[in-house]
């Protein structure tokens, strides 16, 4: 049975233990103690009133034996009917997806149990049981307490993962967002990973990321010269556009590029990779095609055929998951619901050159991009996004992985910072829509530069020095640096 359990390294603990501001005499609580790793740091620091719960009997046993001062319960914390209120809550929730908790019967925690609980009455039925930790977690804490926790920082990019930010936002103040590289878990754990510390104080959710990578046992702080250009926009993202990820199939295999008679009456264009483009727009993509299918569509035999088939193979292998889901429930599993994807697509994956691309062909666009639908004028949103000023803020913000690669997630994207529009002259707007244009249909690198030019009027960093400091970031980028 998988419990989910990815055990915290001590030195792990230790920092995130000393991220606390609470007093010595506070009431502090790991809800899933594990090993133990937590209540080693909080004892060792001088914290004298320590609760825990754990779920797994023989780790209870050990660390009880261990940590005979702490008072330690040998439960589900989820299902507690816990009265505390905590002045502290540390914690390395469990990594169970929301498809396996109900494996999790026989020990008492099923999603049947956990939606009797008011609390989570508003996450969705696809909430990992990490979110309902940390939900439970604020809920029993004291006002301005405190909540450090370890856990993915995709959650920002799921479906799931409105309704919890809301959450966190509406209770919460984030006072500490630390991104961590390096071998942050006992056994691997291919997950982007975050700590978060939140206070139950209702505040603002703005704070300035911060980077850390683990090394030889220390946290050592990333300060690198490709962090240190203050470019000094206000205009928030959420002025200049909307984002979310484009189509995902829930079984590309089957719905791309399909092998059926006459495929062309239910194929529709899809993009599905950015090898497919070319230049700044999507208008002569070599696009693969999409099955889009209805009931009526059954009655034709060859894909009446095809989708029994993939039944069969699905009910089969027990996978995809969604799918196997929506045949148990018998609902129409073989129909996508598909949405307009005409607006401003980017790869959420960089490798050289950075670029956002027009897409207005009315070609639907698969989840490796993400799609920006512009709250501004179309051509100027373009300009906006495409200048060195923007690529150097994500080439900051993003994740770098081996041979140069950078992922940008969504929050990268939403934490972009613009110049404020009502500060440009008329010249200046007309110009960056002429230049605009102009990158999407010629597709030549020189007219970020130019665009990039004009922004430059309205920013204290001059073009030739964010021109530089792109191109150097870049460089170490891709030297692995």
């Amino acid at each position: 049975m998988d419990l989910g359990q990815v055990f915290t390294k001590l030195p792990v603990a230790e920092y995130m233990t000393s991220l606390f501001t609470i007093g010595k005499s506070a009431k502090v609580l790991d809800p899933c103690f594990g090993e133990g790793a937590f209540l080693n740091a909080l004892t060792n620091s001088g914290w004298n009133q320590v609760y825990g719960y754990e779920l797994d009997s023989n780790l209870f046993a050990y660390c009880k034996d261990k940590y005979q001062n702490c008072l330690l319960k040998n439960e589900d914390y989820l299902s507690s009917n816990n009265k505390e209120q905590y002045d502290g809550i540390i914690m390395n929730p469990p990594y169970v997806r929301h498809e396996k908790i109900n494996a999790l019967s026989q020990l008492g925690v099923n999603k049947t149990i956990l939606a009797t609980n008011p609390i989570f009455s508003f996450l969705p039925t696809t909430a990992n049981l990490y979110m309902y930790f940390i939900i439970k977690a604020i809920s029993d804490l004291k006002e301005n307490g405190e909540l450090i926790v370890i856990f993915p920082s995709s959650w920002s990019l799921a479906k799931n993962g409105d309704r919890f930010g809301e959450a966190l936002y509406n209770n919460c103040t984030i006072e500490r967002q630390i991104h961590i590289s390096g071998d942050v878990f006992e056994k691997s754990a291919l997950v982007d990973i975050i700590i978060l510390k939140l206070r139950k104080i209702k505040g603002t959710k703005s704070v300035v990321p911060e980077y850390v990578k683990l090394e030889n046992n220390r946290f050592i702080p990333i300060s690198r010269k490709d962090r240190q250009l203050n470019i000094g926009f206000s205009n928030e993202f959420k002025n200049i556009g909307k984002i979310r990820r484009g189509l995902t199939t829930g079984c590309n295999e089957m719905f791309i590029n399909p092998s059926i008679s006459h495929e062309e009456r239910y194929t529709t264009a899809i993009i599905s990779s950015p090898k497919q483009v070319t230049g700044y727009t999507t208008e002569n993509s070599k696009c693969d095609k999409l099955l889009i299918v209805n009931q009526d569509d059954l009655n034709d035999e060859n894909i009446a055929d095809y989708f029994r088939e993939w039944k069969d193979r699905i009910i089969k292998e027990g996978k995809p998951k969604t799918l196997v889901r929506k045949i148990d429930k018998g609902d129409e599993w073989y129909k996508l619901i598909t949405f307009d994807c005409d607006g401003i697509i980017f790869s959420y994956f960089v490798r050289s050159d950075m670029k956002f691309i027009v897409n207005k062909s009315g070609n639907i666009i698969r989840d490796n991009f993400y799609i920006i639908f512009p709250a501004v004028d179309y051509w100027v949103c373009f300009a906006l996004l495409n200048n060195y000023y923007t690529y150097y803020q994500l080439e900051c913000t993003g994740k770098k992985y081996g041979a140069g690669l950078l992922k940008l997630q969504q929050y990268d994207l939403e934490s972009l910072r613009f110049p404020a529009l009502d500060s440009f002259s008329e010249v200046d707007i007309n110009g960056l829509k002429k230049l605009a244009m102009k990158l999407a249909a010629t597709g030549s690198r020189s007219i970020v530069s130019e665009i990039t030019q004009v922004l430059s009027r309205y920013c204290d960093i001059s073009f030739e020095e964010i021109a530089s400091e792109y191109k150097n970031i870049v460089s170490r980028r891709l030297e692995n640096v």
